[in-house]
């Protein structure tokens, strides 16, 4: 943007901050991952049968499932323009680096921690799961596989009508398959990284003022709610079924929303869970399945909530203060969770993507 200067010089005036254009993608980065933990806490806590089984669990695990991952596949495409203007080459090394080898890395550590606690784990994971990861992701680490080929398909694909079909038909054959192992989530969450990436400017460029934006937010939250019902009625209970489309669209706008209503000034902690997503995502099975072990250790009565707040807590503030240390010893860049020193200054990785002026 060009000024005049009282010396009648034009002067170049320096574009806002990326920190200040999208700090309400850290907003809704750190509402994603509190709603990853939550719902890995109240899975694991319904396979140890420490929550009962019933009609509440199902709701709430259907109610994050529809949109939760979506959202995060939405916001990775919004980062995928700004990116790729330094190259196809820079972009793919960087996403090599901060997606490819922490799904290697971390995949090896989580799945050795399991094997090694066999007895305590909910899901067992043999040596022939940790040989297979090469196609055949474990347990959270399908999303940075899943997002990694959707980053290869947007250089592959630079054809905006040739990505849109590809994510179409992918859908659509996501929707017809019998049986839906986790690599094939791609093919679900494709349409929700281009909508990202084809509309960047417009979500970008859009504020909701006031009165008017909370009056949107609680209109998207009724209709979130009836989507949420009827979805789950219709479709029974499949949170990736065709009826809870409108569910998921609905939870996605709702977190854009109240994201973009929320100030920075009295939310710094949720921008600093978003900016460490990807150190609470990674971790955060480890965590939550960790304190709940020790709780029962310790004979901790089995109340349902006490369990599912305590792990969700863990599993969010334990990754958190990791990560913290991690960052003052120098170790987030080799250990995957921030860029490499000699591409940008130590820090956080958002959620598998590569900061943000990469």
């Amino acid at each position: 943007m060009m000024q005049v200067s009282q010396s009648g010089k034009a002067q170049t005036l320096a574009p806002p901050s990326d920190r200040a254009r999208k700090v309400w993608i850290d907003f809704a980065r750190g509402i994603g991952v509190i709603l990853v933990v939550y719902g890995h806490v109240l899975g694991g806590l319904v396979r140890a049968d420490l929550f009962p089984q019933g009609a509440l669990a199902s709701w709430m695990d259907y109610t994050l499932y529809t949109f939760h991952m979506p959202l995060f596949f939405f916001l990775a495409g919004l980062n995928v323009q700004h990116s790729l203007r330094r190259g196809p080459k820079p972009f793919l090394f960087s996403k090599g680096w901060t997606i490819a080898y922490p799904y290697v890395l971390w995949s090896l550590v989580q799945g050795g921690i399991i094997m090694l606690l066999s007895r305590d784990a909910n899901i067992p994971i043999y040596p022939s799961d940790l040989a297979a990861i090469w196609y055949r992701p474990i347990g959270q680490f399908w999303f940075l596989y899943a997002l990694m080929i959707c980053h290869v398909l947007a250089v592959l694909l630079p054809n905006r009508t040739a990505m849109i079909a590809v994510a179409a038909i992918g859908l659509a054959a996501f929707m017809l398959l019998p049986v839906r192992p986790d690599l094939s989530l791609t093919l679900h969450h494709l349409p929700f990284y281009v909508v990202g990436l084809y509309a960047t400017r417009s979500v970008m460029a859009w504020q909701p003022r006031g009165g008017t934006g909370w009056t949107t937010l609680m209109l998207i939250a009724l209709a979130f709610a009836a989507a949420v019902a009827l979805g789950g009625n219709i479709s029974g209970m499949d949170a990736l079924g065709l009826a809870s489309l409108p569910a998921c669209v609905l939870g996605i706008a709702g977190v854009v929303v109240v994201c973009k209503l929320l100030a920075e000034a009295r939310h710094r902690w949720l921008a600093a869970v978003g900016l460490m997503s990807m150190t609470i995502y990674v971790l955060h099975i480890l965590a939550g399945s960790g304190i709940r072990i020790v709780m029962l250790k310790l004979h901790v009565p089995p109340l349902p909530w006490v369990y599912l707040l305590a792990g969700t807590a863990a599993g969010v503030m334990l990754p958190m203060l990791a990560h913290a240390v991690l960052q003052r010893l120098n170790l987030l860049a080799p250990l995957g969770l921030a860029p490499l020193p000699s591409r940008q200054p130590a820090s956080a990785v958002p959620f598998g993507e590569v900061a943000a002026s990469d």
